[in-house]
């Protein structure tokens, strides 16, 4: 997928093209934002515009065999690393798919391209590894390095890489994701995408069967708040907002529904003020109805403050089962 076809980040997406473009790409990257936004589909466009033969104005062309094969995985010079059916990357996986080859000229194209997803799941002994490969990069080699999280890379890893910082897609983003390469589309895209923060993962997330359980757990927060009968009925819906049966990290699903209560908390506004907008939780409608006599504009206002404010707490890793005691309360 060539840049021209990347959903959103049109700023990162320029500020590369032009490094292409003028041949000044750096040799290591560290692409550093929320999950699902689209950094690894950014770093792959980045290792076609690099590498295609028939690239016009630091883009790729996105159809020729290097391209394809760019995309699909299957080109010499470009390596994707992942932990695979590991709990994390192994020094020995670094080793063999990296660092061995790191300092070998190009076999078939114009630079040797490494993306490294996600990168804070390297182990330590590896991080050190790549450290010393970062301190003195090889000339015709990129590395890339994909996280969520990076403040959990060690300081001297952050420090030897350009950083370019993604933030989430929006909602109308998301829903064109969805529609166009997902063959989602219409209330169902954009219900997911009001629930997704940004992510599109999150929204297929949302999708598998977990969007009920997180709106249910959002709306019982806020109709706790509602009601405002005092910190214990609060704290309850707090522990409920923690409480979830998928597979996803306690963070990941506290975040999702943070989100969620976002969303509800934008229906609240439209209510509130009378707008003629369609709501992107149109079948809580009566629910929502109700709780807006609870929630004038002030407060609708107040509150999203509270929920931007928990998800950074989350970001920079704040205890989960804090945050949801705090913004229950604060609510």
């Amino acid at each position: 997928m060539p840049f021209a076809s990347v959903v959103g980040h049109g700023p990162i997406v320029a500020l590369l093209r032009q490094a292409v473009r003028r041949g000044r790409l750096p040799q290591s990257l560290l692409f550093a934002g929320p999950e699902g936004v689209g950094k690894r589909t950014v770093a792959v466009a980045l290792a076609q515009a690099v590498n295609c033969p028939r690239r016009q104005d630091g883009d790729a062309c996105g159809v020729c065999p290097t391209c394809e094969r760019i995309a699909a995985g299957r080109h010499s010079d470009v390596t994707y690393l992942d932990k695979g059916d590991e709990a994390s990357i192994k020094i020995d996986a670094l080793r063999a798919r990296v660092l061995s080859v790191i300092g070998y000229r190009p076999f078939e194209a114009e630079r040797r391209v490494f993306i490294i997803d996600p990168a804070d799941d390297l182990v330590e002994q590896a991080q050190d590894a790549l450290l010393k490969t970062l301190e003195e990069p090889p000339s015709a080699a990129t590395i890339i390095l994909v996280t969520a999280y990076p403040d959990t890379l060690p300081p001297t890893i952050q420090s030897r890489c350009r950083r370019l910082r993604f933030g989430p897609l929006t909602e109308a983003d998301v829903a064109r994701v969805l529609a166009e390469r997902c063959g989602i589309a219409g209330a169902e895209a954009a219900e997911l995408a009001a629930a997704s923060g940004g992510s599109v993962s999150r929204a297929l997330a949302e999708k598998l069967g977990e969007l009920d359980e997180d709106r249910r757990a959002a709306l019982e927060l806020l109709l706790a708040a509602g009601r405002d009968p005092g910190v214990g009925a609060r704290l309850k819906a707090a522990t409920l907002l923690v409480q979830h049966d998928s597979d996803r990290r306690d963070r990941d699903a506290l975040g999702a529904r943070f989100n969620v209560a976002a969303s509800l908390l934008r229906d609240l506004g439209v209510l509130a003020s009378g707008a003629a907008a369609p709501l992107a939780n149109a079948d809580l409608e009566s629910e929502l109805r109700s709780l807006a006599r609870s929630f004038d504009l002030r407060r609708i206002a107040a509150s999203f403050a509270t929920i931007t404010q928990a998800l950074r707490a989350l970001d920079r890793h704040a205890s989960p089962k804090i945050v949801a005691d705090w913004t229950a309360v604060t609510l």
